[in-house]
């Protein structure tokens, strides 16, 4: 009876001893959600920043129309952006789409046909040149694919025939293969066979002067020039903005010839993001969204009543891939920033002084960092890299951008 007792006080003291250890644990859990509370962090690290001011912007060449007189079917033979001599032929007029297509097929036979011709050449040669040719190969194979990546086809269609002509040429010097006369011979049979279905020679189109060809046209060329680019009102400016494309060319109109590779840049922009800048000035400008800088000179900056300025930008840097564009997204950029980037939603005033800063997680606790802003925006503030300065943020402090309650000293951890 006596052991039946004792055991029974073992058990019950066991469990007074387990709720007393539930109650703490509920005891502490509350002080944590009372004193303490969950937070979300970002490491302060250094980033640089560009202050700039976007807009549209209208190109202006010096272009001239190409016309011809034919009835038929166009196939060009340059592509656009693409620097032609004088007299040369930049389109031939077929009768039917299927000489196109044979015509075509003859060119491309033709260049295979060049390229082996090249490579025979080297039937003989030592294989000092073997390293060369692989690591050409390799880079050109790298810049295929980056071609591919941004979706420029032409470039990437010459490179493909240069790493053919390059992996021709090193499979004769590695002696692989000892002649290319069979292949040869083949190209030239399907090339006399092919030029036997075409009903009628085609007739070519050329043009009397040098310049870059471009193949569409958008009702702006004899309107816009680089004399009368000076003359553009804001009114002008955003008509040409926001015209209709036109789908194709008028009839008798073959493309356009771009004299020269100078261009300017009209549009208008707000008066008051230009700030310091001035007519004359040498400023840069991203094109596009392939963001290539290019350098440009301010040469007409006129103010208008509305808050409005009418900006003229003229550049000697030919632009490929922008030659057949007339309307473009640009920027003009003012300055580079260099600092520590905070959400807005970080930054707090001290209860103290009330200086802005931000809470940083200092071990367990939050404490309040000041900051020295450099620029703001609507997603995020840049402020200055104040390491070395006691109270104020560091690089690398984990900056709380999510929590609750904040204030220096409390538990968050």
């Amino acid at each position: 009876m006596a052991e039946t007792d004792k055991r029974r006080a073992v058990t019950t003291r066991i469990i007074w001893i387990v709720i007393g250890v539930f109650f703490l644990i509920m005891v502490i859990s509350q002080m944590m959600i009372y004193f303490g509370t969950s937070v979300k962090t970002e490491v302060a690290t250094l980033y640089m920043a560009t202050e700039s001011i976007g807009f549209k912007g209208v190109y202006v060449r010096d272009e001239k129309l190409v016309s011809y007189n034919a009835n038929g079917i166009i196939s060009y033979t340059h592509s656009d952006g693409s620097k032609v001599g004088k007299n040369a032929v930049i389109a031939q007029v077929y009768k039917n789409r299927s000489d196109i297509a044979v015509r075509q097929r003859i060119s491309e036979l033709e260049s295979q046909r060049d390229v082996l011709t090249d490579a025979q050449a080297l039937v003989g040669t030592d294989t000092s040149q073997l390293e060369s040719f692989s690591n050409q190969i390799t880079e050109k194979h790298s810049e295929l694919l980056e071609d591919i990546y941004v979706k420029n086809y032409a470039l990437a269609s010459d490179l493909k025939s240069d790493i053919l002509n390059l992996q021709s040429k090193r499979e004769i010097v590695k002696g692989s293969i000892s002649s290319y006369d069979t292949k040869l011979a083949e190209i030239d049979s399907e090339i006399a066979r092919l030029r036997s279905q075409i009903a009628t020679e085609p007739y070519d189109i050329s043009i009397p002067e040098t310049g870059y060809f471009i193949s569409r046209v958008d009702g702006f060329e004899e309107r816009l020039n680089t004399t009368t680019v000076f003359d553009l009102t804001e009114k002008d400016i955003e008509e040409i903005i926001t015209a209709e494309e036109i789908q194709e060319n008028p009839h008798g109109v073959i493309g356009k010839l771009v004299s020269d590779y100078t261009w300017y840049m009209a549009a208008v922009l707000d008066t008051i993001k230009l700030g310091t800048v001035f007519e004359g000035a040498q400023v840069t400008l991203r094109i596009g969204s392939s963001n290539q800088n290019v350098r440009a000179d301010i040469v007409k900056l006129k103010r208008l009543d509305d808050g409005r300025s009418i900006a003229v930008f003229k550049c000697d840097m030919f632009l490929a891939d922008f030659i057949d564009t007339r309307v473009t997204q640009a920027k003009l950029l003012l300055e580079d920033y260099s600092g520590i980037m905070i959400p807005n939603s970080a930054l707090r005033m001290s209860d103290e002084d009330g200086s802005i800063g931000v809470y940083v997680q200092d071990g367990i606790v939050a404490s309040f960092r000041k900051v020295r802003q450099i620029l703001s925006r609507e997603e995020y503030t840049l402020v200055e890299d104040t390491s070395e300065e006691k109270g104020y943020l560091s690089l690398y402090d984990n900056i709380i951008v999510e929590g609750r309650d904040l204030h220096e000293g409390k538990i968050i951890g």
